[in-house]
């Protein structure tokens, strides 16, 4: 799959369902831990006591022959991977960057030169190898030849210019074909018929990178090819040792845990990795299942085969079932939207795109449609994102929105005479995704208190994408999959790959490059309020939320904190198996 900002045909299945199962939880005698971080149930009356031990069983997909973490595109293999996995830079709260692998780092006056310093000391779990910069040369050598780009760091050819930034190929325009690996970052979702190369989710930062230059054993130097933050997310990728990835028949990492048993399409074990350089997690041992489906998966933990899974189905909470399971939902990257046609006479008015937007009552359709899967959302900057300004959050207000639509000219359910505002809403209809066509019969309804007829129009996957490539419609129900880094400049710079209705406006522009070129947190956080400011009063389009999956588990599984999409177990080190469950 090429991760780059491409376009996929916008309407297939949601997000591959992400079960990572499991089942019997056998703890070993408790002890008394002075760790803290664990966090009790909201049912609980009393704080669990965190105790080391037990194991955990999960799930990973079976039929998997590749077991590399920098390939991985299964969503079950990609958060299994992360327990034997470290990578120089951690995503932690709100999609902050912190401290890995790399212990520290600083940035020149120009925000365009990072400099990384690595731990000292470290082992990969096999307790003889060594861990040093040159592990992360070759992880980041690998996520640039994944994505086709020229190695900056190179020597280049007698009399040639040495490249000023990597050169990443052109994102392809061709629908999605395989709804089992997870889609790229910055791209709409979708299917059809045309097979895409597969690479991996971090060459999208391929094109940034000017050059790396080994400073010492524990120091790497990364030049960019502009100032801002994508270093450090780029620096998200997992390291693979450089001398015994070609030589192990096992995953070998620096994480948290480390692999003490593998069959293929069976079961890999993982036990504690001594050697970690963080906090010791509770749990001793986690075992992965090799299952064949998301319905396998659900058999499996309803019988208690399996203690843990995620899953992306709507109705995860008929399995929370007093004193045997949980359900804990969390965030993911798929934002769902109505995209207005700026072409067009009547969304081409901002009036009328904001009558919309206040029509429409975000919570009620989570609710009704999505079961309370979503986190509503008035423009493509996750809630939970730490430069998330709250002050931008829209309500649904109908005496805002008859406002609007009569500053237009337009009647509302409250007059009797007058143009009345008609507009055609196209949706793709696919099976496994067929919430969004009862989300937009959910809108229809909402956008008729206020006086605006809505026609939807279904149409298959392939016909609604040439539909919206084509700018053939006033209305499209679109669904994106976003970066944990929300830069938006493929969807509303000219040309964009996903601006599909046209937006050209320089300060809506120039305000996404002052997002992507902020570093420091304050910077940050101004940037993206004022961001969220111009979205706010343009409306290039019109945000409906964020979907979430869930994790099912054993009511015993005790301190899940900081799951998100791609990596459920970001705080694993501080689960416990509560004994007293």
């Amino acid at each position: 799959m090429n991760w780059g900002k491409r376009i996929l045909a916008a309407g297939v299945a949601a997000a591959t369902v992400l079960l990572c199962a499991c089942t019997n939880l056998s703890s070993t005698t408790p002890s008394a831990s002075s760790s803290t971080g664990a966090t009790a149930s909201a049912t609980d009356t009393k704080a669990p006591v965190a105790q080391e031990g037990g194991e955990l069983f999960i799930a990973m997909p079976q039929g998997v022959t590749d077991l590399d973490p920098l390939a991985a595109t299964d969503e079950d293999l990609i958060n299994l991977l992360t327990l034997i996995y470290d990578t120089p830079v951690r995503l932690g709260v709100g999609s902050e960057p912190q401290p890995g692998l790399a212990e520290s780092w600083e940035v020149d006056e120009t925000g365009t030169v990072y400099t990384f310093h690595f731990r000292q000391n470290l082992m990969f779990a096999d307790g003889v190898t060594p861990f040093n910069v040159d592990d992360v040369i070759y992880s980041l050598k690998r996520v640039l030849e994944a994505g086709g780009t020229t190695d900056p760091a190179a020597p280049q050819p007698e009399g040639s210019t040495p490249p000023e930034g990597s050169a990443e190929p052109e994102p392809s325009a061709s629908p999605e074909a395989s709804s089992s690996a997870s889609p790229s970052a910055g791209t709409t979702e979708g299917g059809g018929e045309v097979e895409l190369p597969e690479s991996n989710r971090y060459v999208q930062y391929n094109s940034l990178l000017s050059n790396y230059e080994r400073l010492d054993d524990y120091t790497l130097k990364l030049t960019m090819t502009k100032p801002g933050r994508e270093a450090l997310y780029l620096m998200t990728f997992p390291v693979v040792s450089a001398t015994l990835y070609e030589s192990s028949g096992t995953p070998v990492g620096t994480g948290a845990y480390r692999v003490d048993g593998y069959e293929q399409d069976v079961r890999m074990t993982l036990v504690r990795n001594d050697g970690w350089w963080g906090e010791k997690p509770y749990i001793e041992k986690i075992a992965a299942n090799a299952v064949s489906g998301a319905d396998q998966k659900i058999e499996k933990v309803e019988s208690s085969i399996l203690d843990f899974i995620t899953t992306d189905v709507l109705y995860a909470g008929q399995y929370k079932h007093a004193g045997k399971t949980q359900v804990v939902d969390y965030m993911t990257n798929y934002y769902d939207c109505l995209v207005p046609n700026l072409g067009s006479d009547i969304l081409g008015d901002s009036n009328v795109r904001q009558a919309i937007s206040y029509a429409i009552d975000r919570r009620e359709i989570i609710s009704t449609v999505l079961l309370n899967h979503a986190v509503p959302a008035n423009m493509p900057i996750a809630p939970d994102f730490y430069a998330y300004d709250s002050k931008y959050k829209q309500d649904d207000d109908l005496a805002t929105a008859r406002d609007y639509l009569r500053a237009s000219g337009y009647k509302t359910d409250e007059e009797a005479e007058g143009n009345a505002l008609a507009i055609t809403l196209i949706v793709p209809s696919e099976r496994d995704a067929s919430y969004r066509v009862e989300a937009a019969k959910a809108i229809k309804k909402q956008l008729a208190r206020v006086g605006v007829d809505i026609t939807i129009e279904e149409l298959a996957p392939a016909d609604f994408y040439a539909r919206l490539t084509a700018r053939d419609y006033q209305l499209a129900f679109v669904s994106y999959y976003l970066d944990e880094n929300p830069e938006l400049s493929f969807m509303f710079d000219s040309g964009g790959s996903g601006n599909y209705n046209g937006v050209s406006n320089q300060e809506l522009t120039d305000a996404i490059a002052a997002c992507s070129s902020a570093f420091g947190e304050e910077q940050v956080k101004a940037a993206y309020s004022e961001l969220q400011r111009q979205l706010m009063e343009r409306v290039p389009q019109i945000g409906l939320y964020f979907r979430m999956n869930s994790i099912i588990c054993d009511q015993a599984i005790t301190g899940i904190t900081g799951a998100r999409q791609n990596r459920v177990f970001e705080d694993v080190n501080k689960w416990f198996v509560d004994a007293n469950h």
